[in-house]
């Protein structure tokens, strides 16, 4: 088997614990592995990112009518040039198969969550032109089980600036299914922070009592 990343020959790593556990397999080499860079300094209590203990994005969430519709997150990796090339490739090129190299780190970020693993979903127009879910493949390729709570609906925030993305207008609704108490919303990209507050507010709106985030990357 070849690295998904570079095509250089991988050695198979086996093992007990990986056969019982069901730990993913490797499909990235160690140096492309080392391209990407982790996010390890403690930051922001809300989505991870390096620094303050709440960063300006979520200071002015806070003050905009969305002050603890999320009680906590993290983002795994930072946005590099590395990370741009995968998401690319993944995202828009349609290469399902780039699922797969995260699928360790998420299965660990969420090896002990009781709460309910939320994706955020694509609207039907996208969902169509991409052909999947690029979050749910994400969570399938760790064996994360997920419940889809939400319909994307209005506007989309691709395209749009900063300021844009920030003002959009409701962009979820429910889709019918009963809401637990906990749960944890999971995206492949976190940017501004919208995205991740309009969805949990259509949740808390609806009973949910905790919700945390995941986010793969921070911008």
């Amino acid at each position: 088997m070849n690295c998904c990343l570079c095509d250089q020959t991988l050695r198979p790593k086996s093992s007990w614990r990986g056969i019982l556990l069901y730990e993913p397999p490797e499909v990235a080499c160690q140096p492309c592995r080392n391209e990407f860079a982790k996010i390890t300094r403690p930051g922001c209590k809300i989505c991870g990112k390096e620094g303050e203990m709440i960063c300006p994005d979520c200071h002015y969430w806070q003050a905009h009518g969305y002050r603890d519709v999320i009680q906590s997150g993290k983002s795994l990796f930072h946005y590099n040039d590395a990370m741009k090339d995968w998401f690319h490739q993944y995202k828009f090129l349609k290469d399902i198969l780039l699922a797969q190299v995260f699928a360790g780190d998420l299965k660990e970020a969420l090896k002990n969550e009781r709460a309910v693993a939320v994706p955020i979903p694509l609207n039907e127009e996208k969902l169509r032109e991409r052909s999947f879910s690029q979050v749910d493949q994400l969570l399938e390729a760790a064996n994360i089980p997920y419940r889809h709570l939400l319909e994307k609906c209005g506007e989309t925030l691709g395209g749009k600036n900063r300021q844009e993305r920030m003002d959009a207008q409701q962009l979820f609704r429910l889709n019918g299914e009963t809401v637990p108490k906990q749960l944890v919303l999971v995206d492949d990209l976190y940017t501004t922070g919208t995205t991740m507050r309009h969805a949990a507010k259509v949740l808390q709106e609806a009973g949910a009592e905790s919700i945390r985030i995941l986010a793969l990357i921070r911008a």
